[in-house]
């Protein structure tokens, strides 16, 4: 038997979702047929797996000591690629960067992404919680690098959703647009998703349509080529991407929306800011000031 005190982290999860964290190897079937069979108890009584849990709230679970290793065994624990950059880190949550090139979570082949790499950190550091699996709270694209935040236990994870979905972290990206990219402050425009999941940007509200908010502070200038902050106050898919690409200036090497004969994709998620945390900052990489240098 194994016995679970629910800590203040874990306030307000639900049962269902807490067994999950504890048994990632188990199908949500398999846990609610070990509470129907009283096999998992809450404070000593049969639950359903929907109530909300409070501090103190007592979780056992009646298992051989074998079969609990089989299902609550999470994939970090075999080992894995610990190699990331850590830029911030609580108790509660972690900030991290990702190279271009690098996703942001393993698509349906698996493999190597952020995700993994936070997993297997934490894993090889002791930091893996028993009753959560830790996840990002924002993906960036493969081909764009910068800061990825993920929350480390429920409540961070919580926390950072919240702050994300009430638009309260102010995000800062930087790129390299092509051409003399002069646009300045609030652009406001309508964002609809194609259905071969590219983005389409309209001046005009259409059906369906969601509005995305970008401001652009053109920094400097090269030959051909401008280097833009752009600060993003709606989190719309490949916002800054089809932007800019609507307003005839694509981001440097972007495969999707601009000429793409580039080695890189020249964006960068640059800086957060999360009330109560302060700004983290992701350093623009040196491939940038390079390739500008390049282009007097």
């Amino acid at each position: 038997m194994r016995e679970f005190s629910v800590s203040e982290k874990n306030e307000s999860e639900r049962l269902n979702k807490y067994l999950s964290h504890l048994l990632p190897n188990a199908s949500m079937g398999f846990i609610y047929k070990m509470l129907r069979k009283k096999n998992i108890t809450l404070n000593g009584k049969k639950a359903s797996g929907n109530e909300l849990l409070k501090p103190g709230d007592e979780v056992r679970i009646f298992f051989s000591d074998e079969t609990y290793e089989k299902f609550s065994r999470k994939k970090a624990d075999a080992g894995g690629n610990a190699d990331i950059k850590v830029l911030y880190e609580d108790d509660d949550i972690i900030a991290v960067h990702k190279p271009a090139g690098l996703l942001s979570q393993s698509d349906k082949k698996g493999g190597d992404c952020v995700n993994a790499r936070i997993l297997a950190y934490l894993s090889s550091n002791g930091k893996m919680p028993d009753d959560f699996m830790p996840s990002i709270a924002n993906r960036l694209d493969r081909n764009t690098s910068g800061i990825v935040l993920a929350g480390k236990t429920y409540k961070g994870s919580r926390f950072l959703s919240d702050a994300i979905q009430s638009r309260d972290i102010v995000k800062t990206y930087y790129c390299i647009a092509d051409g003399w990219f002069e646009r300045k402050g609030v652009y406001r425009c309508y964002h609809h998703i194609n259905s071969d999941k590219t983005v389409s940007i309209s001046d005009i509200k259409h059906e369906g349509d969601k509005e995305a908010v970008t401001e652009f502070f053109p920094e400097e200038t090269s030959k051909r080529h401008t280097l833009v902050r752009v600060i993003l106050h709606t989190g719309r898919k490949h916002q800054i991407r089809a932007s800019m690409a609507h307003l005839g200036h694509p981001v440097t090497g972007d495969p999707k929306y601009g000429k793409g004969h580039e080695k890189h994709m020249y964006l960068h998620a640059y800086s957060v800011e999360i009330p109560g945390v302060g700004t983290i900052t992701d350093e623009v990489p040196d491939y940038f000031r390079r390739f500008m240098n390049a282009d007097i």
